[in-house]
């Protein structure tokens, strides 16, 4: 990599600054680091874990927001081809699949809670409206975030 492009980064707490969210973010944050990129898959992968944290820590705190594998890229300080190539390397996954995987876990997390609205939780991960959310929800899962709900409720 070149030093100019190097030169661009900054720390992830400079140019991604916490904020809670209501909590959406450090749920996001804990799923993304205990769930989906165990250490033992990330070493002595491509992308370095200082990159890698870079990353998780970017989605975590705009889990809420549409953002491109550009987005990530500038996160890890990587060309967007060379980062697309070395996360699906690292994770096995390309990197839209796993930002919805996180997505939709969160999401599966928010419907325990029968006070919050459907379509609050979708727009709070992500999603642009509670008919996209439904759509890639029943996708995943085979159910609708509703029917999820009425059957997490039922096993509480």
């Amino acid at each position: 990599m070149s030093g100019h492009a190097q030169s661009n980064c900054v720390s992830e707490e400079t140019r991604y600054p916490s904020s809670d969210r209501g909590g959406t973010n450090l749920l996001a944050g804990r799923y993304v680091s205990e769930r989906l990129v165990p250490l033992s898959l990330a070493a002595g992968k491509p992308i370095d874990g200082r990159r890698m944290a870079r990353v998780m820590a970017f989605v975590s705190q705009h889990i809420e927001r549409n953002f491109t594998v550009a987005d990530l890229a500038e996160a890890a300080c990587m060309s967007p081809a060379h980062f697309a190539r070395s996360f699906k390397a690292t994770t096995g996954q390309c990197p839209h699949e796993f930002v919805s995987r996180i997505r939709l876990a969160l999401a599966k997390r928010m419907l325990a809670d029968q006070q919050l609205p459907i379509s609050d939780i979708a727009l709070s991960t992500g999603f642009s409206s509670q008919s996209n959310f439904s759509r890639a929800f029943r996708d995943a899962t085979g159910m609708t975030p509703r029917a999820w709900r009425a059957t997490s409720a039922a096993f509480e």
